[in-house]
């Protein structure tokens, strides 16, 4: 009996000391958010009697095959390490580090720890970072608790993005005393190498670069309700907007633009800065050759498709006679000659008024444009896909030479004209069939009823990064797949906000089927950019080859044509190839361009096809058959017309590029005032619409740089009419 009480009582004292033990090990979680590469990773810690028994991340941000395995497998890890003080995953460091960051303040709070401030060893670090064609070095400077200052003291990157990216970024740093902070929209990348260079040289510091990657908590703000008027309403601060804008405000309006990214300037950001106009002064210094000669006369004595045609042939012809009776000299072109090439090589599908309207106002629009202080190059060229040697090239990078004038313009008028970014319109405010102002909302919430005295102009872009519109409009035999597997050379923000707006009261949309890829897009996002300024925006001196080093279509065709034929090449990418004359092979955009694997550069062709995997006799054959064309003048494999400069300086490069969504030939209708159109036929009263938004001006395929003339000419109709109601 004694021996069962015994048992009893150590079978209870058991129950109670197991009771015990599990009470003590009573799982806890604790969740941490940090900021990763691509956005916030939040990491869920599971700790039972101070050990690590889970760890869960989440970053859906993060980049697919890069930080996405960092998500995946460190988590593991750690929980086999016990500890976050392990080696990151390759190429995935801030991920990594985000995690890790994450899982030590997670075991910091389970100890009953408190954060720790900052604690610096002063004086100023370097560090670099690259970003999107360059790399940017920064001098951080910190005392013994604080970030004092962030310089920027050297970088390549596309001016305005990189400002809006370079300001934003570094005012946040500085503020919030963190490197968690948000990355600008439309400057990303830019934005996270600013990020990764202060890291880099804070790493230097002796800090502890985990208290540097925990987001600062925001503060709540109350949204307002706010109310504007202006005269004129412009919505989109791109090029057609902000040239609409300038017209208005001269014209004595106030003028209020609303612009849904965190800087100005659209896809102005992001072009090749060319604009086409004839020039008289300009190209009488240059030399026509006679296949140039032999296509005018071929054009002029061409079977006319209609009375329409007939016209614009006989109006070329006449053109060309008075110039050869006058005994003129250098290259021949006119406005009627420019609107014959634009309409032609739209397939005639844009209305020819517009055409004209756009063409006949070109060169007035080169002089507006210069005497608001945009520079141009004095040497004329022929753009890609630009079909004619009639390419003002810009001075300053990208499209920075446009914007700068333009909003310079702008501030003469003071607080006339008020600027809104990062306050995207919604929807427009009707009155009746009238359009009186928009809705907007800004990124702090706050509502804007922004009311129009005279009219609102809609110059929101197009939609080729909008990957639905495209699809719904645009995919059909001319373009069979126009899915995200097509990327673009647009902003993020050009998705066709304006189109959809203008649907949703009843205008009507043309063209809508119309759009057009680029040649020049890289295969990493679809973007122009790692491209050489004169050698790829142009089509002077390059020649395209496909994966097995041959030449496969005229470099100075159209851009579909091209498109197409790429498309249709072994794994639909080529090869850019150029040699060294016109630009520095060692300079520093050779050089960082190398650094981001946009480019490649071998002293021989020969070295230049090993090292991008093509046959080198093929290589070799297909520059020295391109070099025999221009001697002749006749390019008996491809057709190409232009041909005025050998390949044959070393060292040689070669650029990968792939056709991308790049311009949306269809959008609203307008008539030659830039007044918009319902679908039944009448005036949208105080509506007007320039640029991309519109429709019926490019036709089946837009001219290389006819999109600024665009802009330039229709935003300037629609400033003035919108200011005096016309």
């Amino acid at each position: 009996m004694k021996k069962k009480i015994l048992c009893l009582l150590l079978s209870l004292a058991m129950i109670i000391s197991m009771a015990g033990c599990s009470k003590g090990a009573e799982a806890k979680s604790y969740t941490k958010t940090v900021k990763g590469f691509g956005g916030d990773v939040t990491v869920t810690v599971t700790l039972k009697d101070g050990v690590i028994t889970d760890v869960k991340a989440e970053g859906p941000n993060e980049t697919e095959g890069i930080g996405s395995k960092a998500i995946e497998e460190l988590p593991a890890l750690i929980v086999k390490a016990n500890s976050a003080d392990i080696d990151g995953m390759s190429g995935a460091t801030i991920t990594s580090n985000a995690i890790k960051t994450a899982v030590k303040a997670a075991l910091k709070e389970d100890k009953g720890e408190t954060d720790e401030a900052l604690s610096f060893k002063p004086g100023t670090y370097t560090g670099e970072a690259y970003g999107n064609t360059s790399t940017i070095v920064v001098d951080v400077t910190v005392s013994d608790t604080e970030i004092t200052k962030v310089e920027i003291v050297e970088h390549g990157e596309s001016p305005i993005l990189f400002d809006a990216a370079r300001d934003t970024v570094i005012s946040e740093i500085l503020d919030e005393q963190t490197l968690a902070v948000d990355t600008v929209s439309g400057a990303t990348v830019s934005s996270k190498a600013i990020v990764t260079a202060v890291a880099n040289a804070l790493e230097k510091s002796d800090v502890d670069m985990g208290l540097l990657n925990v987001p600062k908590e925001k503060e709540s703000i109350t949204p307002k309700e706010i109310t504007k008027t202006a005269d004129v309403v412009v919505v989109g601060g791109g090029g057609a907007g902000l040239v609409a804008a300038n017209a208005a405000a001269e014209e004595g309006a106030t003028v209020i633009v609303l612009e849904k990214a965190p800087f100005l300037g659209g896809n102005l950001t992001v072009f090749g800065g060319i604009y086409n106009t004839p020039d008289e002064e300009a190209q009488a210094k240059m030399e026509m050759s006679d296949g140039i000669k032999a296509s005018i006369e071929k054009e002029i004595n061409t079977k006319p498709v209609n009375e329409e045609h007939a016209a614009a042939i006989a109006a070329v012809k006449s053109d060309y006679e008075k110039w050869k009776a006058n005994g003129s000299v250098g290259l021949f072109d006119s406005a009627a000659w420019f609107s014959l090439q634009t309409w032609n090589s739209g397939d005639k599908v844009a209305r020819k008024s517009l055409v004209d309207i756009m063409c006949n106002n070109a060169y007035e629009g080169v002089v507006w444009l210069k005497n608001i202080g945009v520079e141009f190059s004095e040497k004329i060229t022929q753009g890609a896909g630009s079909l004619y040697q009639r390419t003002h090239g810009a001075i300053k990078p990208n499209g920075s030479g446009f914007i700068d004038g333009y909003v310079d313009a702008l501030k003469e008028y003071g607080d006339k004209v008020i600027i809104l970014t990062e306050t995207p319109v919604e929807s427009l405010i009707m009155d009746g069939d009238k359009a009186v102002g928009v809705k907007a909302t800004d990124k702090y919430g706050n509502n804007y009823t922004i009311n129009a005295n005279n009219g609102v102009i809609l110059a929101t872009g197009g939609f080729a990064g909008n990957v639905k519109l495209r699809q719904e409009y645009c995919e059909g035999e001319k373009w069979k797949d126009l899915s995200e597997k097509v990327l673009t050379t647009n902003l993020k923000a050009i998705t066709g906000d304006g189109i959809i707006m203008a649907r949703d009261i009843g205008v009507n949309l043309i063209d809508m089927d119309q759009i057009q890829l680029l040649h020049l897009g890289n295969s990493f996002t679809g973007s122009t950019k790692g491209v050489i300024p004169y050698k790829g925006r142009n089509s002077d001196e390059v020649i395209f080859v496909n994966s097995n080093g041959q030449r496969f279509v005229a470099e100075d065709g159209r851009r579909d044509v091209m498109c197409n034929a790429i498309l249709q090449q072994d794994g639909g990418f080529y090869w850019m190839i150029h040699d060294s004359k016109n630009i520095e092979p060692y300079g520093d955009i050779a050089e960082n361009y190398m650094k981001g694997n946009y480019l490649y550069r071998a002293e021989t062709l020969e070295e230049l096809a090993d090292m991008v995997g093509v046959p080198k006799e093929n290589l070799v054959a297909s520059v020295n058959q391109y070099n025999e064309a221009v001697e002749k003048g006749v390019d008996e494999l491809t057709g190409r017309k232009l041909l005025v400069a050998t390949i044959n300086e070393g060292p040689y490069f070669a650029a990968k590029r792939v056709p991308s969504a790049h311009h949306t030939m269809g959008g609203v209708e307008i008539d030659g005032d830039a007044h918009v159109y319902y679908e039944n036929g009448n005036i949208v009263k105080g509506l007007y619409a320039a640029g991309e938004v519109c429709g019926g001006i490019h036709g089946g395929n837009r001219v290389g740089g006819n999109a600024v003339v665009d802009t330039v000419v229709f935003g300037r109709i629609a400033g003035i009419n919108a200011a005096n109601k016309k």
